[in-house]
């Protein structure tokens, strides 16, 4: 990659296992499951307490299923930030429908966030799905479950020019003092002057 990722995604390929996840919004010694709806836990074995380069991610130097059992076959998901079209980061809610504002640099098209202080929902929102502002229609990947849509108890995000705003009280993206990571996309990139152009 052109930088260090931010975001490190791995799962067997060859056992039922969950996915595991590696944000610097939590830093190497934490880690969460993609697939769960539990809280952040500390081991710093799991990314051998080593934030990845440009080149390389760090796994356990231990039989850690997830991540590094013995003989298995592993896929990684790596996103590094591209200024302009994608920011990986964390925020506090306030858990008022005045929430937390959250500066990305650009009108973001998907966002996933979970709270990683408490169980909280993986809570994924786009402009596709749901082409009105603010956005109400989410989908967890933690469940089964179909589409929601909420009201204003509930988390809302605000897509705005150069970030995302929360509109609701919902616990599972804004909860008052919670902790939360976020990843963010743009529909397009935006170059240093400010001029939007076609991302590929």
């Amino acid at each position: 990659l052109s930088s260090a990722p931010k975001v490190v995604m791995v799962k067997t390929r060859d056992n039922a296992r969950n996915w595991v996840v590696y944000h610097q919004g939590m830093g190497a010694g934490n880690w969460i499951y993609l697939n769960q709806n539990y809280p952040q836990s500390a081991d710093v074995n799991y990314w051998n307490n080593t934030n990845p380069t440009n080149s390389v991610f760090s796994v356990s130097n231990t039989n850690y299923n997830e991540n590094n059992g013995n003989g298995e076959n592993y896929i990684a998901y790596c996103f590094a930030e591209k200024t302009g079209y994608s920011k990986f980061g964390f925020y506090t809610g306030n858990g008022s429908t005045d929430g937390t504002f959250v500066y990305t640099g650009f009108k973001p098209a998907f966002i996933i966030a979970k709270r990683t202080d408490n169980t909280g929902n993986w809570i994924l929102y786009d402009n596709k799905r749901d082409v009105g502002n603010p956005t109400t229609q989410f989908l967890a990947s933690n469940t089964t479950g179909a589409e929601q849509t909420l009201g204003t108890s509930n988390p809302i995000y605000d897509f705005l020019s150069n970030g995302f705003k929360l509109r609701g009280t919902g616990g599972d993206g804004n909860a008052s003092g919670g902790n939360f990571i976020y990843m963010a996309f743009g529909q397009s990139l935006v170059g240093s002057n400010n001029v939007p152009c076609t991302a590929r």
